[in-house]
């Protein structure tokens, strides 16, 4: 059964991504955050999150990885993120319901039976969740759906286009989770609720990151290197 695993990510280009993350200040850090510091920190989720996504493909044969990206023309940028063998696709639509529907749609047609379409904000998501996504699609009325804590979703999987579930959503406000419920509800499908997970969008979530990757000193590889990076950037601007 052919799968797909795909990323929805904005190039990471500086102002353009992790904006909130701007100004924000770690006790490793001397400086507050500018943008390129977040469009690198970005860049760096996206390439901790593809080692994991990776480490799922060497043990799915039938797996093929994608980054649907936009804004289309931007494809450069993303020669900073740290990935193999992937698919690129463009995101199409003028709000995430329509970039999301799209996305499923065109991989549909490409032959894919599972798809899982993620987010790059979350890199330290486990193996254990990506898999367990896809095993309990095991007909085309499941929906796999990871919820965040700020009321929104990390993960959604599909084995059939269900366009309602993307219609009519306050995309961006905490009541996506709360309303795509609502629709697989009222379209009869059966919901499977990954565990409740956090993205990285505020200077709150990048602290609570660093100290787990305190903790856990094997953790976000290429997020930690970025953090050191840009703070031996900032004593050098400041020297």
């Amino acid at each position: 059964m052919k799968e797909a695993l795909v990323v929805m990510a904005k190039a990471p280009l500086a102002g353009q991504v992790k904006t909130r993350l701007i100004g924000g200040v770690l006790e490793s850090l001397p400086h507050p955050l500018n943008a390129e510091d977040a469009a690198d920190l970005y860049a760096a989720f996206l390439s901790d999150t593809f080692v994991t996504m990776e480490e799922l493909a060497d043990e799915r044969e039938s797996l093929r990885l994608v980054l649907a990206f936009t804004p289309i023309g931007a494809e450069e940028a993303f020669e900073k993120v740290e990935r193999e063998g992937c698919l690129m696709l463009a995101q199409r639509g003028s709000d995430l319901g329509e970039r999301l529907t799209n996305c499923f749609s065109d991989l549909f047609e490409m032959g894919y039976e599972r798809v899982v379409i993620i987010g790059g904000d979350s890199p330290t998501l486990p193996f254990e969740i990506l898999e367990y996504a896809f095993d309990a699609l095991d007909d085309d009325a499941t929906v796999t759906l990871g919820p965040t804590e700020d009321g929104g979703y990390y993960l959604i999987g599909l084995r059939q286009l269900h366009a309602t579930l993307f219609d009519g959503i306050a995309w961006s406000s905490p009541q996506v989770l709360a309303q795509t419920r609502e629709r697989i509800e009222q379209a009869g499908l059966t919901l499977i609720e990954l565990p409740e997970w956090y993205d990285v969008d505020e200077p709150k979530d990048l602290a609570r990151l660093q100290a787990e990757m305190q903790e856990e000193k094997e953790l976000c590889y290429h997020t930690q290197r970025s953090i050191k990076t840009i703070s031996r950037s900032m004593r050098e601007r400041t020297s």
